[in-house]
């Protein structure tokens, strides 16, 4: 699993194996974790406040 985040357009790219490139932009939107961090949980909106401030 990956992410590629854009913060010009606030979108996150999501990788995951033997599926299609996924894009998260709705700021509500909760991020797909790994299962090790299965206990995160991340809107887009909160990952941009946090890069971004």
């Amino acid at each position: 699993m990956g992410w590629l985040i854009v913060p010009k357009e606030q979108s996150v790219f999501v990788y995951l194996p033997d599926k299609p490139t996924t894009v998260f932009e709705r700021l509500e939107v909760r991020l797909p974790v790994p299962d090790f961090a299965k206990d995160l949980e991340l809107t887009v909106g909160e990952l941009f406040n946090w890069l971004l401030d």
